[in-house]
């Protein structure tokens, strides 16, 4: 999908960004190349006291851009978050026969929204994977990405327990922090792929994904 094409879907989403989750912020769950065309996935995150599950898609810009947008659920201290967003990528290096290996900026901007806070964040960072030939010319893409975040808290009816719980230690309402994520894209058909992901930031989240070519 080029574009044109995706024009009226960006800019939707564009106008409902104050009630939306950043994609690259519940979970990468992509490869780092562009979307050829257009991919849809479904995806679960859990680990201590956290939980997060929702459905991304990503749209073709250009043979090296594309962007992604995400709805879900994030479940963190005690409170459900919900939201969608969206997120920016380019590629910086395309994978070669003699460099096996793609590297892309990816950045991105949403909301989380529940009874007790709204939480406003921005990310921008750096994503790298491999490619790794396997059977029937299908080919196993192990993935990483460094990203830096800034999320700012609006505590509502002055609930500053939530506050203080989203950011320990904290006394802005604003956090800033990195997070790594692990995972590997493995091929189950030319149009399908199980992706396991680990998200290795404050609370550990281990989960996977299933995603879609259309």
């Amino acid at each position: 999908m080029k574009i044109m094409k995706a024009m009226p879907i960006l800019l939707i989403l564009l106008g409902s960004t104050c009630i939306g989750l950043s994609a690259q912020t519940l979970g990468q769950f992509s490869g780092v190349s562009a979307a050829a065309d257009g991919e849809g996935s479904v995806f679960m995150l859990a680990g201590d006291d956290a939980f997060r599950t929702g459905v991304s898609a990503r749209f073709n810009i250009s043979r090296v851009s594309d962007f992604g947008l995400q709805l879900g659920l994030d479940r963190s201290c005690s409170e459900s978050f919900f939201g969608g967003g969206i997120d920016f990528k380019i590629v910086l290096l395309e994978s070669t026969a003699r460099l096996p290996m793609n590297l892309a900026l990816d950045a991105s901007f949403g909301s989380l929204n529940s009874g007790a806070a709204g939480r406003f964040r921005f990310g921008f960072g750096i994503l790298a994977s491999g490619r790794i030939a396997s059977g029937a010319g299908r080919v196993i893409e192990p993935y990483c990405s460094l990203i830096a975040e800034i999320e700012q808290i609006d505590v509502k009816h002055g609930n500053t327990a939530v506050a203080r719980c989203l950011c320990p230690g904290s006394n802005d309402e604003t956090d800033a922090g990195a997070i790594v994520r692990i995972g590997i894209k493995i091929p189950v058909s030319n149009e399908a792929q199980l992706l396991v992901e680990a998200d290795l930031s404050r609370s550990p989240l281990f989960g996977a994904g299933f995603n879609i070519v259309f």
